[in-house]
């Protein structure tokens, strides 16, 4: 049902991850003989099996994650709270990731980091990242990033929206609420991987407009990753 995976390399040494391939078309196998321990809420009990096995599987590479340096707590449950986001414990922070038949997990010390964001995605063909580019990209961001000619436009648009997504997940829970795409700008994407955010307003938290979070992105063949963290 699923197998281990490389990690991509965009977080510092001292987040510890784990990632796994899923095979979603996998209609027979057991979930919880797949993952031994996970506990499925109740709320996700109707839920469709590609919902319960991407909850399911992120839980799992969690746990995994937190073998590696907070092994003590590895066997915390994750309950998804009112936001369906993981509540973590109180001495980590982390993050989940998961994309068509691709999860991960990726956890750090709170003393370390106020927080950590991760995020994948399949790579845009041409065609949706003209039709969504609206929904994610501000006015001339795109074209700023893309002059230097890195990216075809497919990728450089999964980029922009993941690294967007990524700063989303690692600011929510100081932020302690929604914010949209358009609150951040992506403005530098280097081919080496190296990423800067800039907010654009202000947010919860401390955070003002102008304030940036660097990061790192990787590209595969079919799906770009992107990491934010933010030192403690």
């Amino acid at each position: 049902m699923f197998r281990t995976t490389p990690d991509p390399d965009v977080l510092p040494c001292n987040v510890a991850r784990c990632s796994i391939a899923v095979d979603l078309h996998d209609e027979a196998g057991d979930l919880a003989l797949a993952f031994p321990g996970v506990a499925l809420p109740e709320s996700l009990r109707g839920a469709v099996r590609k919902r319960r096995l991407e909850y399911l599987a992120g839980r799992w590479c969690a746990r995994e994650a937190l073998r590696v340096g907070h092994a003590h707590l590895a066997e915390h449950p994750l309950p998804p709270g009112a936001d369906r986001a993981p509540a973590w414990p109180g001495v980590v922070v982390g993050s989940i990731t998961h994309t068509q038949g691709f999860v991960s997990a990726a956890v750090a010390s709170a003393a370390e980091f106020r927080g950590v964001g991760i995020d994948s995605e399949r790579v845009f063909t041409a065609e949706a990242a003209l039709r969504l580019a609206g929904r994610f990209a501000r006015p001339g961001e795109l074209a700023a990033l893309g002059r230097g000619g890195a990216y075809d436009e497919g990728t450089l648009a999964a980029l922009v929206f993941s690294a967007k997504e990524s700063v989303y997940k690692c600011l929510y829970p100081i932020v302690g609420g929604y914010f949209g795409f358009q609150a951040a700008e992506v403005v530098a994407l280097s081919i080496g991987g190296a990423l800067r955010v800039r907010l654009v307003e202000g947010l919860p938290g401390g955070f003002r407009a102008g304030d940036e979070f660097a990061g790192r992105a990787a590209v595969t063949a079919t799906h770009v990753h992107t990491a934010i963290t933010l030192r403690a």
